[in-house]
C-alpha cells in the first residue's frame, strides 16, 4: 500500500484519458475506473497493449457485477470498471489484494456523501440505547452490533437495512447525532501499488478536502502555461448571459426543492424559460439545448417521461438535454451550443461541516470546479462557441472572474 496519491490536473478536454490508453504498459497490472460504461468500452476498445477485462452479470450464474469484479481482481486481471463499483473493493483493499494494481480514477469519484437524516430521539431510542449499534465518541464512527445483525430480519421495519450495511463496511459515520455520512475509507484511496486520479480544478472537489482530512499526501502534477491557454480559449469561446427573470429566486438545491412545492416559483421559473425558447433560443436545435436544475424539478417523481414543474411548459422539455450538475467524463453532450444552469451551486453543509471544510472560499472554489465540470460537456471542449445562461450573480462572478485572471 502506498501513502501518496498523484493527481492530474490538467483542463478538459486537454486529452488525459487519451494519455492515460496511450500509456499503459503491458508489465504493469491496473484497475482503472472511469464514471460511465461508455467510457469503460472507449479503455477496453482503445488499449493496445494491455487487455482489460470489464465485470459483468452472469444470470445463470446469478452472479452480481460484484462478484465479477472481485473475482477479476484476485484473478489478477487488468480491469476496467465504473466509479459506482470501486467502492465495493473496500473489503479486498484491506486484505492487501489490491497492493499490485496501478490504480487510476478518471475524474475524481464521489468520497464523502449524506446518506440518510433520522430525529436524535429516533438514534437514541431506537439504534443507540436499544444496543443496536456503537458510535465512536471521538470520530463519529458508526459500528452495528451483533445484536443487530442477529435480530436484522426481525427488526427491518424499524432499523435501516441500508444503515446497517454500510456501517458493516466500516464507512459510517453520525454527524451531529442525527445525520449518518458515508466516506470511502483511506485502505481503498491509498491500496494500489500506486493511485494516480486524472481530474481539473481539483482545489475545489470534495476529495481533495477528504484526502487532508485524512492526512493523505498529495502530489499534484499540473502545467501553468497549459492552464493560462485553456483560460484564454475559454474567455474567447464563452459568452456569458443572465436570466433576470429569475434573479430573485434561491437557485441553490434547497431551494429548488422548496420552490417545486411553491405555485409562484414554478410558474416564474418555468416563463422564464419559455420567454428564453421563445426568443434567445428560437432558431437553436432543441438538441443543441443542455439544461440543468433540481431532477425532480425536471422529471416529474424523476419519470424521465414526465414532465416536472420546472419543465412543464417550458417548451424546453421535448428535445433538450437535462443533465445533472455533478455529470462528468462524457462526450455525449459535445454537440451542445447553448447551456443553461439554474443552480447556485453550493457544497452540502453537512458534509462540508464533516470534512471541516466549510469556509465561503473553499464553497466557492467547490461551486466553480462543478460549474466548469458541466459547462466543458458541451462543445466548447472541442474549441467550438458556446453560450451560456447562469440567471445565478454569484455563479457568474465567479467564472468571469476565474476566465479573467
Amino acid at each position: 500500500m502506498q501513502s501518496t496519491v498523484t493527481i492530474r490536473d490538467y483542463p478538459c478536454g486537454s486529452g488525459k484519458t487519451t494519455s492515460m490508453i496511450e500509456g499503459f504498459r503491458s508489465d504493469r497490472k491496473y484497475l482503472v475506473i472511469t464514471p460511465l460504461r461508455t467510457e469503460v468500452r472507449r479503455i477496453i476498445e482503445g488499449s493496445k497493449s494491455v487487455h482489460f477485462q470489464q465485470p459483468h452479470k452472469n444470470d445463470n450464474e446469478a452472479r452480481t457485477k460484484t462478484a465479477s469484479l472481485q473475482s477479476m481482481v484476485l484473478q489478477g486481471e487488468n480491469i476496467a470498471a465504473t466509479h459506482s463499483l470501486f467502492e465495493r473493493l473496500v473489503p479486498l483493499a484491506r486484505q492487501g489484494l489490491l497492493s499490485d494494481y496501478d490504480i487510476i480514477i478518471d475524474e475524481v469519484p464521489e468520497v464523502v456523501r449524506s446518506v440518510s437524516s433520522k430525529s436524535k430521539v429516533s438514534i437514541e431510542e431506537f439504534y443507540l440505547n436499544t444496543g443496536y449499534m456503537t458510535v465512536d465518541t471521538k470520530t463519529g464512527l458508526v459500528r452495528p452490533t451483533n445484536k443487530w445483525w442477529s435480530m436484522r430480519d426481525d427488526v427491518d421495519d424499524t432499523l435501516s437495512t441500508t444503515i446497517l450495511n454500510y456501517a458493516n463496511t466500516g464507512c459510517l459515520y453520525l454527524l451531529e447525532g442525527h445525520l449518518f455520512i458515508w466516506a470511502m475509507p483511506k485502505e481503498l484511496l491509498t491500496a494500489g501499488r500506486t493511485t494516480t486520479i486524472l481530474t481539473y480544478k481539483s482545489e475545489g472537489s470534495v476529495l481533495s478536502s477528504y484526502l487532508k482530512k485524512l492526512d493523505v499526501s498529495v502530489e499534484v502534477a499540473n502545467d501553468n502555461q497549459r492552464e493560462e491557454a485553456f483560460k484564454k480559449k475559454a474567455a474567447e469561446l464563452i459568452t456569458i448571459k443572465d436570466i433576470p427573470a429569475l434573479s430573485r429566486l434561491s437557485l441553490s438545491h434547497s431551494g429548488q426543492v422548496a420552490g417545486m412545492t411553491n405555485t409562484k416559483y414554478c410558474r416564474t421559473v418555468v416563463n422564464a424559460l419559455k420567454n428564453l425558447r421563445g426568443r434567445q433560443l428560437k432558431d437553436v436545435p432543441a438538441e443543441n439545448i443542455l439544461i440543468t436544475c433540481a431532477k425532480d424539478g425536471w422529471y416529474k417523481g424523476g419519470d424521465e417521461k414526465v414532465a416536472g414543474p420546472f419543465a412543464s411548459g417550458s417548451k424546453l422539455f421535448q428535445g433538450a438535454n437535462w443533465v445533472a450538475k455533478v455529470t462528468r467524463g462524457t462526450n455525449d453532450y459535445a454537440h451542445c451550443s447553448h447551456l443553461i444552469y439554474l443552480y447556485d451551486q453550493h457544497m452540502n453543509p453537512y458534509v462540508a461541516r464533516w470534512l471541516e471544510d466549510n469556509s465561503r472560499a473553499f464553497d466557492d472554489a467547490y461551486a466553480l470546479t462543478e460549474l466548469i465540470q458541466w459547462v466543458w460537456r458541451s462543445r466548447v471542449r472541442n474549441g467550438q462557441p458556446i453560450t451560456l445562461y447562469l440567471p445565478s450573480l454569484r455563479m457568474r462572478q465567479l467564472i468571469e472572474e476565474w476566465l479573467s485572471n
